[in-house]
């Protein structure tokens, strides 16, 4: 049963047609939310208590969502933040830097 659920999981990712475009646009709708639990570990390491770098969070989040401003412009207007390197913040690469090594594996197992 285990074989033939990992033959039929490697026929659908090998059918996969990846639209970089509009998995971008998708991202982009969370305003920058994605990001948030790398914000508030950022604001932690950097001295903050972690109920004031929640506060933070939640409430830029919230103006975010509702006014469809990346959190990314409004964290640079906020005092608390805006000596911070919100590009590293904000750079989704290591979300994806196994990407390849994971497809690689894929290739090896079948």
């Amino acid at each position: 049963l285990l074989d033939h659920m990992q033959q039929r999981a490697i026929e659908v990712v090998r059918g996969m047609t990846v639209h970089e475009d509009r998995m971008r646009a998708n991202i982009d709708l969370t305003y920058g939310a994605l990001s948030s639990g790398m914000l508030m570990l950022t604001l932690v390491e950097e001295g903050m208590e972690r109920d004031e770098a929640y506060r933070i969070v939640q409430r830029v989040a919230q103006q975010a969502w509702d006014e469809g401003i990346p959190m990314q412009e409004l964290l640079a207007q906020e005092p608390a933040t805006a000596e911070m390197d919100l590009d590293s913040v904000f750079d989704y690469e290591r979300y994806i830097r196994y990407a390849e090594a994971i497809v690689a594996r894929l290739d090896e197992i079948s």
